[in-house]
C-alpha cells in the first residue's frame, strides 16, 4: 500500500474548521471500501487566521445600533463603547444616583447589560436573567436559531411530525394536525412549551436551561415574531464592567461592585467581543482639533484601587514566559532543516523525508475523525463525527451532546475490516487502549469498552460548554491512572480577561474555576486511580494533577511515563501577546506529597488564563512550546524519539520536535487542514485522522 512521495490526496474544502460535528453513521457496515488512492491535484490554501469565535477575522466585530449591541450580549459576548464625553458613573440608572466613578472622554467602555430609565432589567449576557420585563425577544431573532438546530430534522422544511414546522414563524404559530401548540402570554397552556418544559421534545436530547427559558419567556411575552422596537439610548442605562472606568472615592451606600452605570446617550456603540481599535475610536470621535491639557487631581483621578489604565489599554505588557531546556524534557533528536510554514507548501506530500499513504477514505466523505486509539494488535479505534468540511449539518452546529456520533475500528494491518463498536454518542474526543479495554472521552464523561463488551460510564460531570467546542477531551491511561484533558468554558479573553487580582483562595485557583465556571473538574488535567474509578464509577475519584490550562485538547504518554498536552488557547488575543497555545509536558513523577495527597494548590500551575493580564510568577511551569496565537493544536503522540502534534487553525498541519542548539522548535512535515487526531501504531508509525474522514500513515524512509 505505500504510496510514491509524490502521492496527493483531493483537498478538502476550505469552510468552517472550529470543529468536527456528528455522523448518521448506521450504515457503515463491515465493507471494505475504504483503501484507495484518489487522483492528484492541486490543494487549496489553508486558513491563515485560526479559528476565531468573532468569525475568524480575529478583530473586535462592529457594533452599530442597539439591536446589533443586544445580538452581541445574548451571544455571551460583551459589548464595547466609546465614552462620547466625560461622564459620571452612577451607582444606579439615575441621574440622581450616587457617583462612584468617572468614564473619560474617548475612553472604551465595556457594557455588562442595557436598563431602562425605571431601573428595571433589559437585556443581558445571561438570558435568564431577562424575566424582570416583557423580554425583547422575538422568534426571528432568538427562538428561529434554537429550533434549526434542535427541532429541524423532525419539524423542518423536509420533514414536519403530526404537521408541525417550527423553523417558520406562521407555520408554527398554525400548530399541528391537532391544533395550536402555543398560547400567547400562557406558556402553560402551550403544547410546545410543555413538551420542552418536560424533556419531551426535542428527541434529540433536551435544550438547555437557558434555551428553554427563552422559548418561555418567548411565549409570556405574546410569542412576537420579531423583537420589539426599542427606546431612545437617552432613555437608556449601561451597566459598566468596574474595570472600564476610574473609581473615585465617595460616600455611596454599600454597594456591589457590578451596578455601574452610565447613561446610553453618552456611549457610541463599537464593537462585540473585544475593546475597539484605536482606529474604530477615531472613526467614532474624531480628534478634536484642540484638545485642553488633562487636569491634575481632582474628582477625576482615579483612586489607587481602580484606577489606571481602562479599556484596551487595561492588557498588560507582553508578560516574559521563561524558556524550558531541551534537556528537561529528554528531545534529542536534531532539526530536519524545513524552512518555516508557507501557504505555498504542497498539500498532504510530507517533507523531511517521510512518506504517506492513505489507509481509510471514506468514498462518501461522510464523517471526519476527532480521535484514534491502537490496540496491541494492529486495532485502529476511531472517534467519528461528521466531517468539518464541506457543508456542515445546521442541526448539530456547536451541540456537543448530538447522539448520532460513533466509534468504529479498523483492521490496519489486513485494511479489510471496518466496524463500529458504538453508536449514538456524544462528541468522542479522547481514546485510549489499555488493559483490554478502550478507554473513551467524550463531551461531560468518561467510560470504556472492554474487548466484546458495551459501553460503560465510568464518570460523569465534567463540564462542557458546547458553542466553544470545549468539554474533557484527551484520556491517557499511564501507570495505573487515568488522565483526562479537561477544557474551561471561558474563553478567557473575548469574554473578559480573568484576573481576579489577589483574593483568598489564592489567585491562581479562583482564576481557573473562573475558567472553568466553577467545575473542580473543569480547566485542568485531573487524574484518578485506575483502580478506584473502576470500584467506584464516580468523578469523585478525580482530582487534580495540573491546573493553568484553556482548553487542552490533545494528551498522550511517552515511554517514561510523562504526560505530553496540547494547549488551544484564547481567540482574538493580540499578535503581540501569548494566548496559551503551547505544547505542555507534566511529569506525574515530579509531584509534591502535597499535591498526591489531594492539594489542588500544590499542583504545577502552567499560567493560564492569568498570563494574558500579565501576571508571571517564577513558579509557573513553563511550556515546551509557546506556539503562535491561534495555532490551535489538537492531536499529540510521541513517536521515534520525539512529540509529533497537529494544529487545524493557524498554519496547519503536522508537526515533529526537534532539539536546536540547546533550543526546542517544531517544524512542519505536512501540510494538511484540518487533523485532530494523530496517534502511534504499535510498529512505531505515525497515523493522522483528518476532518474529511481519511486516515494516512507516516514513517520515515517510506518504512
Amino acid at each position: 500500500m505505500t504510496q510514491p512521495s509524490s502521492f496527493r490526496v483531493r483537498p478538502f474544502p476550505l469552510a468552517l474548521f472550529l470543529s468536527l460535528f456528528v455522523v448518521l453513521f448506521s450504515a457503515c457496515a463491515s465493507t471494505s471500501p475504504f483503501v484507495g488512492v484518489v487522483t492528484p491535484v492541486a490543494g487549496p490554501t489553508p486558513p491563515s487566521s485560526g479559528p476565531d469565535v468573532l468569525g475568524g477575522t480575529g478583530e473586535p466585530g462592529p457594533v452599530d445600533n442597539l439591536e446589533e449591541a443586544l445580538l452581541c450580549l445574548a451571544e455571551g459576548q460583551p459589548v464595547y463603547g466609546v465614552m462620547a464625553s466625560t461622564a459620571k458613573v452612577r451607582q444606579g440608572p439615575d441621574l440622581e444616583a450616587c457617583r462612584i466613578g468617572r468614564a473619560p472622554a474617548r475612553s472604551p467602555v465595556r457594557i455588562q447589560a442595557i436598563f431602562s430609565q425605571d431601573g428595571q432589567l433589559r437585556v443581558t449576557a445571561n438570558p435568564l436573567d431577562q424575566d424582570q420585563l416583557p423580554p425583547l425577544i422575538g422568534y426571528q431573532e432568538d427562538i428561529q436559531p434554537i429550533f434549526q438546530s434542535a427541532c429541524n430534522s423532525c419539524h423542518g422544511e423536509t420533514v414536519q411530525n403530526l404537521g408541525l414546522k417550527v423553523t417558520e414563524y406562521e407555520a408554527l404559530m398554525e400548530g399541528s394536525e391537532n391544533g395550536p401548540v402555543i398560547v400567547p402570554g400562557d406558556p402553560e397552556n402551550s403544547l410546545l412549551w410543555r413538551q420542552i418544559r418536560d424533556n419531551i421534545m426535542p428527541l434529540v436530547g433536551e435544550l438547555d436551561a437557558v434555551e428553554k427559558e427563552k422559548v418561555r419567556a418567548w411565549i409570556q411575552a405574546g410569542a412576537p415574531e420579531s423583537r420589539p422596537s426599542l427606546p431612545p439610548a437617552e432613555e437608556l442605562w449601561f451597566q459598566l464592567h468596574p474595570d472600564t472606568f476610574n473609581l473615585v472615592e465617595n460616600q455611596c451606600p454599600a454597594q456591589e461592585a457590578s451596578q455601574s452605570f452610565v447613561n446610553g446617550e453618552l456611549v457610541r456603540l463599537a464593537s462585540c467581543g473585544l475593546p475597539p481599535t484605536e482606529e474604530q475610536i477615531a472613526q467614532l470621535l474624531p480628534a478634536p482639533e484642540f484638545q485642553a491639557a488633562a487636569p491634575s487631581g481632582g474628582e477625576g483621578q482615579a483612586s489607587e484601587t481602580g484606577g489606571g489604565q481602562t479599556g484596551s489599554a487595561a492588557l498588560a505588557a507582553a508578560p516574559v514566559r521563561p524558556a524550558i531546556s531541551p534537556g528537561r524534557v529528554g528531545i534529542q533528536v536534531a532539526p530536519l532543516g524545513l524552512p518555516a510554514p508557507s501557504d505555498a507548501d504542497p498539500w498532504l506530500i510530507p517533507q523531511g523525508g517521510f512518506c504517506i499513504e492513505q489507509r481509510l477514505q471514506r468514498l462518501e466523505g461522510d464523517f471526519g475523525i476527532t480521535s484514534m486509539a491502537f490496540a496491541p494488535d494492529g486495532r485502529l479505534f476511531l472517534g467519528l463525527d461528521s466531517p468539518s468540511v464541506g457543508d456542515i449539518d445546521p442541526n448539530i452546529m456547536f451541540d456537543a451532546f448530538h447522539p448520532s456520533r460513533s466509534i468504529g475500528v479498523y483492521q490496519s494491518v489486513s485494511g479489510d475490516s471496518f466496524y463500529t463498536i458504538l453508536q449514538e454518542s456524544s462528541r468522542v474526543t479522547g481514546l485510549d487502549y489499555a488493559n483490554g479495554a478502550l478507554y473513551v472521552s467524550r463531551a461531560g464523561e468518561v467510560g470504556r469498552i472492554v474487548d466484546g463488551g458495551g459501553y460503560e460510564r465510568l464518570a460523569a460531570g465534567f463540564p462542557v460548554n458546547g458553542r466553544l467546542f470545549h468539554a474533557n477531551n484527551g484520556i491517557s491511561v499511564v501507570d495505573g491512572w487515568v488522565y483526562v484533558s479537561v477544557g474551561g468554558v471561558r474563553d478567557g479573553y473575548s469574554d473578559g480577561l480573568i484576573n481576579p487580582g489577589t483574593t483568598d483562595p489564592p489567585e491562581e485557583t479562583q482564576a481557573v474555576n473562573m475558567a472553568a465556571g466553577g467545575n473542580p473538574y473543569g480547566a485542568r488535567l485531573v487524574r484518578a486511580s485506575l483502580d478506584r474509578l473502576l470500584s467506584e464509577r464516580n468523578i469523585g475519584a478525580f482530582q487534580t494533577a495540573a491546573r493553568g490550562f484553556r482548553n487542552p485538547y490533545g494528551l498522550t504518554s511517552d515511554p517514561f511515563g510523562r504526560l505530553w498536552i496540547t494547549d488551544n488557547g484564547a481567540t482574538n488575543v493580540p499578535g503581540e501577546y501569548g494566548a496559551g497555545d503551547e505544547v505542555d509536558l507534566f511529569d506525574p513523577r515530579t509531584l509534591s506529597p502535597a499535591a498526591r495527597a489531594g492539594d489542588e494548590n500544590a499542583t504545577p500551575f502552567y499560567g493560564f488564563p492569568l498570563v494574558l493580564s500579565g501576571v508571571v510568577k517564577e513558579w509557573y511551569t513553563p511550556p515546551v512550546l509557546e506556539l503562535v496565537n491561534t495555532a490551535a493544536p489538537t492531536g499529540i503522540t510521541w513517536a521515534y524519539g520525539t512529540v509529533f502534534f497537529a494544529q487545524y487553525g493557524r498554519n496547519p498541519g503536522l508537526y515533529r520536535m526537534a532539539n536546536a542548539g540547546g533550543r526546542l522548535v517544531a517544524e512542519r512535515i505536512l501540510l494538511a487542514w484540518p487533523i485532530q487526531a494523530v496517534t502511534t501504531a504499535p510498529d512505531g508509525a505515525i497515523w493522522i485522522g483528518t476532518g474529511d474522514g481519511g486516515v494516512y500513515r507516516l514513517a520515515p524512509g517510506c518504512n
